[in-house]
């Protein structure tokens, strides 16, 4: 009978087999009980709002803050806000606009930091305790099951468990660099009673004063010192270096030439809107850029803009 159990619980596993495994970290060491630390952060991040609303049936908040909280205290990335922040800011643009703020405010385009990566959080699996699953699938079954319907109504999970994943992507490239797992339950939280512990109350939401809140935060918290580890393999400015020059497009008329300077040949002309793609090489005001067929000549930037 216990084979025939596992069986009709298997298929709740099935969210996490979805992830590429090469692209996943488990953490087998010790529950963590503290957010890791690194000396220099690695680079600039926000915090993407999950996809589904998994915490309202467990009485908690959006985990954003908690993510929000782990990144900040471990020094490893510096996090932008793309909420609330954001539109405040857009307020402010606004008052400057219409001359309401003090003069040298100092506020105005071209001073939002750029993100690396965007942190995706999600729950694969939660349990809280509540009777467990068993009843529910004898429910399922009813008196159609005959004895495995009572069999499966008298299983009852006896402590909390949760499967936590964090996936680091890539903002320029959108690549999914990594997926980090945290798996914690009810008899493996460390940290109550300092460390993360005592940061959690700050927070609320339900994270350190309920069982299912806490562990989903010991299993965010193994999933972020696994999602640290590996960023710590990377150097400061990777995300940035990996990507590609951004396209620029052509504001006014221009001409490609053969070389830096306005006797060299002329290759070809660009009309308005079209686009070409800075190799990175620079000599003063002139850019080497290739076009759409790959003609690769230098032009004047003053004549590009961001497309």
């Amino acid at each position: 009978m216990q084979f025939k159990v596992i069986h009709f619980i298997a298929p709740c596993a099935l969210a996490l087999s979805a992830v590429p495994a090469a692209a996943q970290f488990r953490n087998s060491a010790p529950a963590p009980t503290d957010v890791p630390h690194c000396a220099k952060p690695i680079g600039t991040a926000s915090i993407a709002p999950p996809r589904r609303e998994w915490w309202t049936q467990y009485g908690l908040s959006s985990p954003e803050q908690l993510i929000k909280l782990m990144a900040s205290q471990s020094n490893c990335l510096r996090i932008v806000d793309r909420g609330a922040g954001l539109q405040m800011r857009g307020v402010e643009r606004d008052l400057g606009g219409t001359g309401e703020l003090q003069r040298n405010s100092n506020v105005g385009a071209g001073q939002i930091k750029a993100a690396d990566y965007t942190i995706v959080p999600d729950v694969a699996d939660a349990n809280a305790n509540q009777g467990g699953g068993g009843a529910a699938l004898g429910g399922l079954l009813g008196s159609r099951a005959g004895p495995m319907g009572a069999i499966l109504g008298g299983v009852r999970t006896q402590q909390a468990t949760a499967r936590a994943l964090l996936t680091l992507v890539n903002v320029r490239t959108t690549e999914q660099e990594f997926v980090a797992e945290g798996v914690a339950s009810k008899t493996n939280i460390s940290f109550a009673g300092g460390g993360f512990g005592g940061l959690l109350g700050g927070i609320g939401g339900g994270y350190s004063n309920t069982p299912i809140g806490q562990v989903i935060a010991q299993a965010y918290l193994t999933a972020f010192t696994s999602l640290v580890a590996y960023m710590q393999t990377a150097q400061p400015g990777a995300a940035e270096a990996s990507a590609p020059v951004q396209s620029y497009v052509v504001k006014t008329p221009i001409t490609m030439r053969a070389g830096p300077l306005v006797s060299a040949k002329v290759l070809r002309s660009f009309v308005v809107g079209d686009t070409v793609y800075p190799t990175g090489q620079k000599n003063g005001i002139w850019w080497e850029v290739d076009d759409e067929t790959g003609n690769r000549g230098w032009v004047t930037s003053v004549q590009l803009g961001p497309k």
